[in-house]
C-alpha cells in the first residue's frame, strides 16, 4: 500500500510524459513510455525490397528487384534490411535512445525488430551469431552504452542466437557521419574497424546490427572486414532506413 501512495505522489509531482508527443501516461497501464497514438505513428518499411540495400520499393519498381542505386552500385554484404523508415518520430526516438540514454525504448525496439523478422522470414536460423556495429572506445565512455549491442541483445533473447561482442573493434574514432555527404561518409568509415580474433568468422554466416542505414558506409566497411576474414555470408538489420 505505502509503495503504491508513493508511486501516486511521483506521478503527481513528476507525471510521465509521451516521449513524442508529452501527453501524460499511465506507466503502470503502458510502460513503453509512448502513448498508443505515437507507437502507431512509427513507420514500418514494407515489402517490396530491394533484393540488395532493402529500401523499400515502389509498386512499379517492384519487378527490378533492385533499386536504381544497387542496379549500379556494388556493397560488400550479401543483403539488408531495416525495419522502419526513418521519419520525424523515428528520428527523435533514435535520437533519445541514443544520446538522452531512453533505454527503456529498447524493448519497444527489439519488439519492431522480432517482429519484422518473423513476418519477412529473415534467415536468422542460418546466421551463426549477431555483430553489433561497435562503438571506439572514447564514444562508449561518453555514451556508457553501444545501442547496436542492445538491439542485437533484444533479438538474441528471443531467437536464442549468440551475440559476438569485442570482436569486430572500432580502431579509428571517427567523426560524425551525421553532417558528411556519401562520398565522405565511405571515406570517413573506411580502416575504423579491425577484428581480434578473424578466425571466429570464418565460413560461417553473420548478421550485422545497427540502429540506422544511411547510406550503408558504416555497414559496408564491416562487412568487409568480416569477408575478408573469410566469412560465409554477411547479412545487414538495422532498425530504421534513411
Amino acid at each position: 500500500m505505502l509503495s503504491g501512495l508513493l508511486h501516486a505522489f511521483v506521478d503527481i509531482v513528476y507525471p510521465p510524459l509521451c516521449l513524442i508527443c508529452r501527453d501524460r501516461l499511465n506507466l503502470r497501464d503502458n510502460p513503453t513510455n509512448l502513448c498508443e497514438g505515437c507507437l502507431q505513428k512509427i513507420p514500418k518499411n514494407i515489402a517490396p525490397f530491394c533484393q540488395k540495400c532493402g529500401v523499400s520499393l515502389s509498386e512499379n519498381l517492384k519487378e527490378l528487384q533492385l533499386c536504381r542505386v544497387c542496379k549500379t552500385k556494388s556493397f560488400p554484404f550479401d543483403r539488408a534490411w531495416s525495419a522502419c523508415r526513418y521519419t520525424d518520430e523515428m528520428t527523435e526516438l533514435i535520437r533519445l535512445f541514443k544520446y538522452k540514454a531512453k533505454l527503456m525504448l529498447k524493448e519497444i525496439f527489439g519488439k519492431i525488430l522480432c517482429e519484422f523478422i518473423a513476418i519477412y522470414h529473415l534467415p536468422i536460423g542460418d546466421c551463426d551469431c549477431l555483430v553489433p556495429i561497435p562503438l571506439h572506445p572514447v564514444r562508449l565512455r561518453e555514451r556508457e552504452f553501444n545501442q547496436s549491442q542492445v538491439l542485437a541483445a533484444e533479438i538474441a533473447k528471443r531467437y536464442d542466437i549468440r551475440v559476438s561482442l569485442n570482436n569486430l573493434v572500432r580502431i579509428r574514432n571517427t567523426k560524425s557521419q551525421t553532417k558528411l555527404d556519401e562520398k565522405q561518409r565511405f571515406k570517413n568509415i573506411r580502416g575504423a574497424f579491425s577484428l581480434r580474433n578473424p578466425k571466429e568468422f570464418a565460413s560461417k554466416n553473420i548478421l550485422l546490427i545497427d540502429d540506422l542505414f544511411t547510406t550503408g558506409a558504416t555497414v559496408s566497411e564491416a562487412a568487409s572486414i568480416l569477408k575478408n576474414a573469410g566469412a560465409k555470408r554477411v547479412f545487414v538489420l538495422t532498425l530504421a532506413r534513411a
